[in-house]
């Protein structure tokens, strides 16, 4: 999990914690160092500052069975000390970068190589051999390796 301080959500939405830390015994970098926290780590962080999870709700005010009081002025004074509840969305990749990542595939890569060399002979006449009459062939089935190749990548046979 990456440092969420270095976020340009979070520093978008820092607040005068100073000015709100005697109100729920725990400000919001407490909150965000404990969300960092996996397993272990974090229960020992939780039993060493808050006692256990109930010392932790009794700081936030609130009930580890019932939850937030739900009162608006409650809601409101949460908002303006911790922000929103909100974790921002990823950016979608482009096209291009979905192309790019589908081109790594070893095995599409090794398809394209195969559909490459058999296109790259279908042009090929060794001297003195008359096949005329099998060049459209040729050409028709290095067309279908390329076919075969785009085919089983756009449908994940993969």
């Amino acid at each position: 999990m990456g440092d969420m301080t270095n976020s340009d959500f979070y520093s978008k939405n820092q607040r005068n914690e100073a000015n709100h830390a005697g109100e729920f015994g725990c400000t919001l970098q407490d909150l965000r160092s404990l969300m960092e926290l996996r397993g272990m780590e974090a229960v020992v962080k939780i039993k060493e500052t808050y006692g256990d999870t109930e010392g932790l709700c009794r700081h936030l005010n609130t009930s580890p069975i019932e939850g937030l009081p739900g009162t608006t002025a409650d809601l409101d004074k949460r908002r303006l000390i911790f922000g929103k509840n909100f974790i921002p969305p990823k950016k979608p990749k482009t096209f291009i970068q979905l192309v790019w990542e589908a081109l790594q595939d070893v095995t599409l890569i090794i398809l394209e190589i195969a559909a490459i060399i058999s296109l790259g002979l279908s042009f090929y006449h060794p001297p003195g051999e008359g096949n005329e009459e099998m060049q459209p062939m040729m050409c028709i089935e290095a067309d279908s390796d390329l076919s075969v190749c785009a085919g089983i990548k756009e449908k994940n046979i993969v």
